[in-house]
């Protein structure tokens, strides 16, 4: 009756869905609930044609970038240019894809 984890998926014109968002409860974390939605997401994606999952972790983020490798997401690029001129200057994006 509680919603213990949450997965928004884009499409677009790439061949790879968007990741837009993940989260799960803190209290359900550790139990494989961010990997489930991402497989049900992955299975979704490549049933409408796609090749697989993009998704973007800011570089200092260090749980989040070492969660996308572990599930088996490869470094795809880098932007550091992305928060120049904002309050999060010195950050950077890195782009993580699934197949």
């Amino acid at each position: 009756e509680t919603c213990v984890g949450l997965a928004v998926f884009e499409m677009d014109w790439l061949k790879y869905v968007y990741l837009a968002d993940l989260k799960v409860n803190r209290q359900a974390r550790g139990k494989g609930i961010a990997a489930a939605l991402l497989e049900a997401g992955r299975k979704e994606a490549v049933n409408r044609g796609k090749a697989g999952i993009w998704t973007i972790g800011q570089d200092n983020n260090l749980g989040a970038c070492r969660f996308y490798l572990k599930q088996g997401f490869v470094i795809g690029g880098l932007n550091t240019n992305v928060y120049r001129h904002t309050q999060q200057e010195g950050k950077g994006d890195v782009y993580f894809y699934w197949e």
